[in-house]
């Protein structure tokens, strides 16, 4: 059935390339195993040696050994690591991202629940378009905030506020379903839907993996974790390595009760904790250690390194979010270093627009990773909705898309009288075309339009049936003229050039996924491109500054970065002011990213914002929780302030007064409140918002 390759390696040789505890994990094959890996402890050093473990030294088939991991660049950058350890790559293996992996099981079987094979993957622009044409008038809230609520629903976070909400759910479901579409959960929870309506199905897979790895299994949601049973079922051979410190997606439905409960749902678990640290020095892994173990849902660990001790963490006090990144551009130019050694991270997107500016100002090149996405531009998603057609001709949001692009003169009046009547007779969009021009519903010179248009689609899908992704691609931007369309339709004649310099990007990556992959199909393509992530679109190589979110940075490192807008409401957000257990996750995001640095960090705190309007911030609760030793306080003119670490806590404690119901207080997010109730240190207060629950401790309140 598979073309195997056989590989040997001196056994010897790997392991002694590891240390105790990585060793430890490497050599423990049988039953469940968790792995505590804590930042920079060489994860994916141990997950990669214990697959090429099993396959170089234990002899077990690529065929039966999966890979779980949360990125697309993680699944190739450990691909690579493992075919370099076996001298060649071992075919077979299946490794990718959880929702990647599903889909390659849904490609086999999900016409077992009523969907064709050909299925198409809406991502959140498709979803958004798909509600808008349900929602018609008189929704106050947008489709985009309305995708983002049924992703909660699917997910078990969110229930629908009233009956028109929960009907337009199940429209929706139902729309997919006749696009013969899924969305981004639907992925996993068509596969769930499916191992428990046919647990052969399950059975089988679960035969087939004697061997189970996941990597970051603290950001597994409770999808994942169900899917994670039912593969591992069989074996029971199922390997996790996470750090609970590094849990920041609980906003995405993410779990971290599913490491903290390993050991109780999976039984006679191996425990392994990885607890030294190659990337940074011992003053940054001393901040970051030191203000994490203030969290209470922990399985604990001590980390320790050999690095040098390193520098102080400079904490930067400035006037506003311009002079803070006049400040950060100042850093950066007087270090002498490689654009590319810099990282800035912030809590929200919002936060970039001053640092772009002033890196503009000084001509310091660099990139947003999670602004404007490529695939999210016009021209590439006109591109990518022909290939999408082709390969399914039931995916009505694709083919309104590009129905008239280029214009075809094709109305809206005609494509809402095809729109009544798909969905008065309950059939596709593209099967109401078809129907219209048979029984020669609307004008002639319509009918021929529509027919030429068919029989252009037609086409395409017979020649790429004997065509691979790229050539198909280049056929489709040649054959409808696309390069003069955007003559014609462009602005400016830069406006034009770029467009075109987009579509010549993305026949070339198609070029590239066609030599890189054994399934070169416009299927496969399809499949992998509807899966990328904000970072698989980064390039590490650029030679430029790199600006994030916190969220985005996970698992990366630089040799310095800079964390800015460091203020109370912003980081920790005010959102997370009603539950300790939110606080925690944002105090471990603020581990994370101190925990990407390698040799220096810098922290910045503005007093004013304007995403915060309401008058001067306080610095982040959290920076009172870093080590005096390991820290040193800086004012406007970047000179050490004589009062250290205690400035700032000594202006927040005037406001740690006690507090009792009927005190009107003043919050600098939610403004003036009434105090209703206190329990358990949370206070419960009426604002023209309306009721908040909030901690005391990180609330920030002060009597009125």
């Amino acid at each position: 059935m598979f073309d195997e390759l056989f590989f040997h390696i001196d056994e010897k040789k790997l392991l002694s390339q590891l240390n105790d505890a990585q060793r430890q994990a490497v050599l423990t094959t049988e039953g469940p195993v968790l792995v505590i890996a804590g930042a920079g402890s060489g994860k994916t050093r141990v997950l990669t040696y214990r697959i090429a473990y099993l396959i170089g030294v234990k002899g077990v088939s690529p065929y039966r050994i999966l890979a779980m991991t949360f990125t697309n660049k993680a699944a190739e950058q450990m691909k690579r690591r493992i075919a370099n350890l076996l001298n060649g790559e071992p075919r077979g293996l299946w490794m990718g991202t959880f929702h990647s992996i599903c889909v390659r099981i849904l490609r086999w079987h999900i016409d077992l629940l009523g969907y064709n094979r050909n299925f198409t993957i809406y991502d959140r622009t498709d979803q958004a378009t798909l509600l808008k044409s349900l929602m018609g008038r008189g929704w106050s809230e947008n489709p985009r905030s309305m995708a983002s609520k049924i992703s909660r629903f699917k997910n078990g976070r969110y229930v629908p506020e009233n009956d028109i909400e929960a009907k337009l759910f199940q429209r929706y479901q139902e729309a997919l379903k006749d696009a013969n579409a899924l969305d981004f959960d639907d992925i996993l929870l068509k596969t769930i839907e499916l191992f428990e309506k046919f647990p052969d199905v399950a059975k089988s897979y679960s035969k087939r993996f004697k061997y189970i790895h996941v990597d970051e299994y603290q950001d597994t949601n409770r999808s994942q974790y169900v899917i994670l049973k039912h593969l591992s079922q069989v074996h029971g051979n199922i390997f996790v390595v996470g750090d609970e410190d590094q849990a920041i997606y609980g906003f995405r439905g993410a779990d971290i009760n599913n490491i903290l409960d390993f050991e109780r749902d999976f039984p006679n678990t191996t425990v392994i904790r990885l607890e030294q640290n190659y990337r940074s020095t011992q003053t940054i892994l001393k901040a970051a250690s030191t203000l994490v173990s203030h969290n209470v849902l922990r399985k604990g660990k001590t980390l320790w390194t050999e690095n040098p001790v390193g520098k102080k963490i400079p904490i930067i006090e400035c006037r506003d979010e311009d002079d803070e990144a006049r400040r950060v551009a100042e850093i950066i130019v007087k270090s002498g270093r490689p654009y590319s050694h810099f990282l800035i991270l912030y809590r929200t997107n919002a936060q970039s627009r001053a640092i772009e500016q002033a890196l503009r100002a000084r001509n310091i090149p660099y990139t947003v990773v999670g602004g404007m996405k490529f695939y999210e531009r016009k021209e590439i998603k006109d591109i990518l909705a022909y290939l999408k057609l082709i390969v399914n001709p039931e995916d009505t949001v694709s083919l309104r898309r590009i129905l008239n692009v280029p214009p075809r003169g094709i109305g809206m009046r005609t494509v809402k009288f095809i729109q009544d009547f798909s969905e008065h007779n309950g059939i596709s969009f593209f099967n109401a075309i078809l129907l219209s021009i048979e029984q020669k519903m609307l004008r002639p010179l319509t009918i021929n339009r529509l027919r030429n248009f068919v029989q252009t689609i037609e086409r395409f899908r017979e020649l790429a049936s004997t065509m691979d992704a790229y050539q198909i691609a280049k056929v489709v931007v040649e054959e409808t003229d696309y390069f003069e369309y955007l003559n014609r339709s462009a602005q400016t004649e830069s406006e034009v050039e770029s467009r075109r310099e987009n579509v010549m990007e993305l026949l070339g990556s198609i070029k590239s996924f066609v030599e890189e992959n054994e399934d070169g199909s416009l299927e496969s393509y399809l499949s992998a491109v509807s899966l990328k992530t904000d970072i698989d679109e980064w390039d590490e190589n650029a030679g430029v500054v790199s600006l994030m979110t916190v969220h985005t940075a996970k698992g990366l490192e630089f040799p310095v970065v800079i964390i800015i807008g460091v203020v109370d409401s912003v980081f920790p957000h005010y959102r997370s002011f009603t539950s300790q257990e939110q606080v925690e996750e944002e105090r471990r995001l603020l581990h994370v990213a101190i925990t990407r640095a390698k040799e220096e960090v810098y922290i910045t705190f503005p007093r004013y914002m304007s995403i915060r309007p309401m008058g001067e911030l306080e610095p982040s609760p959290f920076l009172d929780e870093l080590p005096e030793d390991a820290i040193v306080w800086l004012g406007y003119g970047l000179e050490e302030e004589e009062s250290s670490a205690s400035s700032a806590s000594d202006s927040r404690s005037e406001s740690s007064q006690p507090f009792k119901p009927g005190d009107i207080v003043y919050h600098q997010f939610f403004g003036r409140g009434e105090i209703l109730k206190i329990k358990d240190g949370k206070a419960i207060i009426r604002f023209p918002v309306g009721v908040k629950t909030l901690v005391l401790e990180y609330a920030n309140l002060s009597k009125v």
